[in-house]
């Protein structure tokens, strides 16, 4: 593959002149640190390209796009029962998200790759593991929800709704619930568009909010 053709597939799929192949420019950022879960909550509001998730844009084959997804740590300080949800209003964007367990620390400059696997700790996501000489990183798949449609990604793994028993997803929303353990947490957020339907790749608007079970006033729970 030439270098111009290089370049033109990197614009395409991240919206600037990425180099790819360039460590500099494949190491993940984390978007936030949302805090410590408290009585509270946490909770962020943002834009993502409905393609982020999924990565379908015809050369990546259903992989997560770590550039166009954002990602964001959290804290536990006891063992919890938490419920991460994300919604959208915009009728093309589709939420998703996955949730590791870190070592305790993660710092995204020390992990450099251009995609993930969705549901797994291994295939794509194994850059998310603590890389030598460094050791921080992800040691725990948690799960994931999906409320686009199901496919099976580019390392082969089937992705459906969710993780059985712990997520939920309905139009312009996805839910997933779990007891975690004292510690921090990596989520990968974005748009699930497994087809061509999905209009414009694009900034598209989503809440994320992570709170203690059970929610007051919750509506759809999974």
């Amino acid at each position: 593959m030439n270098n111009r053709l290089r370049k033109s597939i990197a614009t395409f799929l991240t919206g600037s002149a990425l180099a790819v192949g360039s460590g500099a420019a494949s190491a993940l950022t984390v978007t936030a640190d949302l805090g410590t879960l408290g009585a509270a909550g946490l909770f962020r509001t943002d834009t993502v390209p409905q393609y982020a998730w999924d990565g379908w844009n015809g050369i990546v084959p259903n992989l997560g796009w770590v550039h166009n997804s954002k990602w964001y740590t959290f804290r536990v300080s006891t063992q919890s029962s938490v419920q991460i949800t994300m919604t959208s209003s915009d009728a093309d964007m589709k939420p998703a998200f996955t949730v590791w367990q870190t070592t305790g620390s993660f710092i995204g400059s020390n992990h450099l790759s251009h995609q993930y696997n969705q549901v797994s700790f291994g295939g794509d996501s194994a850059f998310l593991q603590p890389q030598p000489p460094t050791t921080d990183g992800t040691k725990a798949f948690m799960g994931y929800v999906n409320a686009g449609n199901n496919f099976t990604n580019g390392n082969g793994s089937a992705v459906g709704a969710g993780t059985a028993n712990m997520s939920r997803r309905a139009t312009g929303y996805a839910a997933f619930a779990r007891t975690l353990p004292a510690g921090q947490y990596l989520l990968a957020v974005g748009g699930s568009c497994n087809n061509q339907t999905c209009g414009t790749p694009g900034a598209k608007n989503f809440k994320l909010n992570v709170q203690r079970l059970p929610l007051a006033n919750s509506g759809i729970s999974p």
